[in-house]
């Protein structure tokens, strides 16, 4: 009986320079130079002859292929980014959804995960309330990427540190049309007093106050944004501004009326309403992935979305 111990893969030297070269061809992309074989030989302490042989299973499994240029490196020919993946034996990616609900928000987190699965990469689903409560967990690498709103990377720019990032079309987040004012539909002739807010919320805040600012004398109550039709309802406040969600029961069943936000509040709106995918700097192969992912049109930044 053999009692040797074996080392772990990551301790041995083909699957390290594999490892290696997959991340760096993730992160470059088709058509750019990885870096030379002097680069891993210092870096992940791979010979010569391990190198050439990581090289030749990546493109024998056609994970990526290369073309050498001697001294200089080789180039990025082609990419299959779930075979690479898995040769590489990298770790899933873990997204962080908001909630369902919001019609926006569900059709982009299905195709997001679509896309992730005929791509060949595993992934792990979690939903959590809150944009910045999100962009927490990557900050504490709870999460490698994240979907926010364009206003909630905006306000925690500041604070977010080296994150990729890709900011998709106005509307993904936020259809347009899709952010009103709930009221009580037996009081739309009376000006409302009490005006809910929810303060962790940046988008919320900004439309609040552009639509019921306060210098109006409109008094602020605290109150989360999906809770503001139950808050209504509850008569805790006269009105909020709300994004239109699947409920048990129509609004208008229960009483509420959901009335089209002032246009001051379109300024706030053609600002915030982008989806944006926030990715953890730890994680460079995520670069590749979100140049690979979301490729229809309508998540283009440069294409209208039809909301």
């Amino acid at each position: 009986m053999n009692d040797r111990i074996r080392p772990a893969a990551s301790d041995r030297p083909l699957p390290r320079v594999l490892r290696a070269v997959v991340i760096d061809a993730l992160q470059l992309g088709v058509g750019e130079r990885l870096p030379t074989n002097a680069h891993y030989a210092r870096t992940v302490g791979g010979t010569a002859g391990t190198i050439q042989r990581a090289m030749a299973t990546l493109a024998e499994q056609g994970a990526v292929t290369t073309t050498s240029h001697g001294a200089r490196g080789r180039a990025v020919e082609s990419i299959d980014l779930g075979r690479a993946w898995a040769l590489a034996g990298l770790p899933p990616v873990r997204l962080l959804l908001p909630p369902g609900g919001p019609e926006e928000v569900e059709l982009l987190s299905e195709a997001l995960t679509d896309d992730l699965t005929v791509a060949g990469i595993p992934h792990t689903v979690r939903h959590q309330r809150g944009g910045s409560r999100r962009l927490d967990s990557i900050a504490d690498d709870r999460a490698d990427v994240a979907v926010v709103s364009a206003g909630v990377l905006e306000a925690a720019a500041r604070r977010l540190g080296d994150v990729h990032v890709r900011q998709l079309a106005p509307g993904t987040y936020y259809g347009r049309g899709r952010l009103v004012s709930v009221r009580r539909a037996a009081e739309l002739a009376v000006v409302p007093q009490r005006v809910a807010i929810d303060w962790d919320s940046p988008d919320h805040v900004a439309l609040t106050e552009a639509s019921y600012p306060r210098a109006a004398g409109y008094t602020y109550v605290g109150h989360r944004f999906p809770d503001v039709p139950a808050a209504v309802l509850r008569g805790d406040v006269d009105a909020g501004v709300w994004h239109r969600s699947h409920t048990l029961i129509p609004l208008d069943l229960a009483g509420l009326a959901c009335v089209p936000l002032p246009d001051r509040a379109e300024v706030v709106w053609s600002e915030i309403s982008a989806a944006a995918l926030v990715g953890s700097a730890r994680r460079q192969e995520l670069t590749s992935v979100f140049r690979a992912i979301l490729t229809d049109p309508r998540w283009n930044p440069d294409t209208p979305t039809g909301k």
